[in-house]
């Protein structure tokens, strides 16, 4: 999990919720608490795959579509993780003399995808519209 997976999850949840209304980015921003360079480099990639409508303009803005209720977490989780290099993620070094320091990377690459394959299975089962259900409920 990462920030801009919450804030795309956030985002959504927000957009549903007031689905017949268009919201700027400074508006949206401080709504969910984040910078507007964080909401627009977000707001790019979901509206690139068709998550979110926006309108240019003095009464422009972001808006739910008819694929925002029902985007899978899954689908969210695989855009703002996949392929994301996070630095360097593993100890070691193939030119140790020591056999686990040659080793450990590999070792760790295999569970590092076993873990990502377990959050993509839970995620399946969830839509932005089950976690503004379940957000709504707990106030």
């Amino acid at each position: 999990m990462n920030l801009e997976f919450n804030i795309a999850v956030h985002l959504l949840a927000f957009l549903t919720k007031h689905a017949d209304e268009r919201f700027n980015s400074k508006t949206l921003s401080e709504l969910i608490c984040i910078n507007p360079v964080q909401l627009r480099r977000v707001t790019g990639k979901l509206i690139e795959h068709g998550y979110v409508e926006t309108v240019r303009g003095k009464y422009g803005g972001y808006q739910a579509n008819e694929t925002t209720r029902s985007a899978n977490l899954a689908d969210l989780f695989n855009l703002f993780t996949a392929d994301r290099s996070q630095g360097r993620l593993f100890t070691g070094n193939t030119h140790s003399d020591c056999e686990i320091s040659r080793e450990i990377a590999n070792t760790m690459e295999k569970h590092r995808k076993q873990e990502y394959a377990l959050l993509m299975n839970y995620y399946k089962t969830l839509t932005v519209e089950d976690v503004l259900h379940e957000t709504l409920a707990s106030v």
